[in-house]
């Protein structure tokens, strides 16, 4: 080729270049649509799903918003969330998402390499990374998958799942493929792990505020919650429900002659006691000092007038000893009074029960007595 011909020929590729360049721009042009809705539907359901998990109450409803949204932001996969069970050793699936997966729904913490090495982990090829022992092979082969732990304040809760459906969604061009879910898939571990963090912070505090820290039974103020909510389930029903008042007799005794910290241990004994002899529907408090309740709904005052005389003997026969030293006998009185018969108000059936408590006492305490008997004795 001459040296005239060579510039003409430069010339001739770069139109034909320059015409071609339209035409393929015109070919990605589609693809690119595809990626920015891609991205303009994941960041819609992200934010959805935030809101969701923000607004939940209960662990549960945050699964449920996980389950609606899961497979609309990792489309073609099939998904699970898995929960650390206390004290750590295992993990059990709260969510599902997709098709049924061969995967376990329980496995031990030492199973999974996310978990472990408490970072993503992400297997595009079964045979370039090691596979966690929780993922089933299926046809001798493992799909690419993510495994992302919830971690949130320092402690790991759970972990999120994320497994393709088809081997052809490894594919680049996929929008939906497992390399552009990775940043995906831990921005939504971390929105899970920190509203459920939270959640549990709020049962914590809710817990607290209703509990006696000393014996773990309820507290005075949810007793008077549940009073006054049971009084209108037994009216609706038209059904008893009845009170137990107790008190330790001579308490004071105790902490004078062996100290505060023995005073403490009688009154967990009392509140171990309380918990072995109530129903799950019954509800057991401590009402302050060493005055104690048990409220019984649905029980008539003969059930719980027995369960008052079981309670008694129970505690009767304990044996105490503190710092080696033997506290001897703690004894308990106890009045009990029933809904609609002696008081139909929180108020009066308390009152109620108080009075007969009071009678206890007065008879020379280690004793149950009954509004009923007291009516009688007063006539």
């Amino acid at each position: 080729m001459s040296e005239i011909a060579k510039p003409n020929a430069k010339r001739a590729k770069t139109r034909e270049r320059a015409k071609a360049a339209p035409a393929q721009r015109g070919n990605r042009l589609p693809h690119r649509i595809r990626e920015l809705e891609r991205i303009l539907r994941q960041h819609v359901n992200l934010r959805k799903l935030s809101s969701y998990l923000k607004a939940s109450l209960t662990p549960a409803e945050a699964y449920a918003a996980v389950e609606c949204f899961g497979p609309q932001l990792f489309r073609g996969t099939t998904g699970k969330l898995y929960l650390i069970h206390p004290p750590g050793d295992y993990l059990e699936h709260v969510v599902t998402w997709g098709e049924a997966s061969p995967n376990e729904g329980t496995f031990p913490f030492r199973d999974c390499w996310a978990l472990r090495r408490a970072q993503p982990h992400w297997v595009q090829d079964m045979h370039a990374e090691p596979l966690c022992g929780h993922v089933m092979p299926v046809s001798k082969s493992v799909l690419p998958y993510l495994c992302v732990p919830l971690i949130a304040q320092g402690k790991m809760l759970g972990l999120l799942h994320v497994q393709q459906l088809k081997i052809e969604f490894r594919s680049s061009e996929n929008p939906d493929s497992m390399e552009s879910g990775l940043d995906l898939a831990s921005t939504v571990a971390e929105e899970v792990a920190l509203a459920l963090a939270n959640l549990n912070l709020r049962e914590t505090l809710q817990e607290q505020s209703i509990r006696d820290p000393l014996t773990g039974l309820h507290n005075r103020r949810f007793l008077e919650d549940s009073l006054i909510r049971e009084l209108a389930r037994a009216k609706r029903k038209t059904q008893p429900l009845s009170i137990i008042l107790l008190d330790i007799d001579h308490f004071k005794r105790v902490n004078d002659t062996f100290g505060h910290g023995a005073g403490d241990m009688v009154l967990r004994r009392l509140g171990l006691v309380l918990q072995a002899y109530v129903r799950e529907s019954d509800i057991a408090c401590r009402v302050g000092g060493e005055e104690f309740s048990v409220l019984l709904p649905e029980g008539p005052l003969q059930i719980a007038t027995q369960r008052a005389e079981d309670i008694r003997k129970a505690v009767n026969e304990l044996t105490l000893k503190h710092e080696e030293k033997d506290l001897g006998t703690v004894t308990v009185s106890l009045g009990v009074a029933t809904f609609p018969d002696h008081g139909a108000t929180a108020d009066a059936l308390i009152r109620a029960a108080d009075q007969v408590l009071y009678d206890a006492k007065h008879r020379g305490r280690n004793r149950v007595v009954s509004a009923s008997a007291r009516k009688k004795a007063m006539k």
